[in-house]
């Protein structure tokens, strides 16, 4: 059983109001992120959540998840792995997300997916172009060392180099939104990418 884990806790304090929860094509950044990761072909899917959580958990109304609160969110982001890792239950690896990443698709989550299933590695990783960023799916050895984490999976990933299969995906869709201009940009780019189709 692999589980699909959105880390969805933060606090949004560069944004200045609840990111997760800003409007992207008629859909929240939340929603449209955890519905992705739902159908991408994971066996259960658990979203961490913390800040304004009964709104989070208010958008995510009908999805097929179940959820657990991070009431130590201000401590960090590892603090959000380490509730993840708790609450994964019997489940082989977890896929890792980040609640704010509404580009990545179902189809991304799903190569990862596969690539895990297909070949085994401890850590499927992700580049976008040079950068090397979440999504990230971790079997279940790692768990005890995902349960020491401060802040993010950085030094986890690094230990095990050797034993980590790294997938390339677009650069542009590692879009972060943190900030009130970020998100201009996230809206301007959602735009452009709708009226292609």
């Amino acid at each position: 059983m692999v589980s699909g884990v959105v880390l969805a806790a933060g606090a949004s304090s560069r944004m200045g109001e609840q990111k997760l929860l800003l409007d992207l094509g008629g859909e929240t950044i939340v929603r449209r992120t955890v519905r992705q990761v739902c159908d991408s072909g994971v066996d259960d899917v658990l979203v961490v959540v913390g800040h304004e959580h009964e709104k989070v958990l208010e958008a995510l109304e009908g999805l097929p998840i179940r959820y657990a609160l991070n009431t130590k969110y201000r401590d960090g982001m590892g603090t959000s792995f380490r509730t993840a890792i708790e609450h994964a239950g019997g489940s082989e690896a977890v896929l890792i997300a980040l609640a704010d990443q509404p580009f990545v698709t179902a189809a991304h989550y799903r190569a990862i997916l596969d690539t895990f299933r297909e070949q085994a590695p401890a850590i499927v990783g992700v580049r976008y172009g040079d950068v090397t960023a979440p999504p990230h799916l971790f079997s279940k050895e790692l768990f005890p060392e995902l349960l020491e984490l401060v802040h993010g999976a950085r030094p986890v990933i690094e230990r095990h180099g050797d034993r980590r299969l790294v997938l390339q995906f677009p650069p542009e869709l590692l879009q972060d939104i943190d900030t009130p201009q970020d998100y201009e940009v996230a809206k301007a780019r959602w735009s452009r990418t709708s009226s292609a189709r």
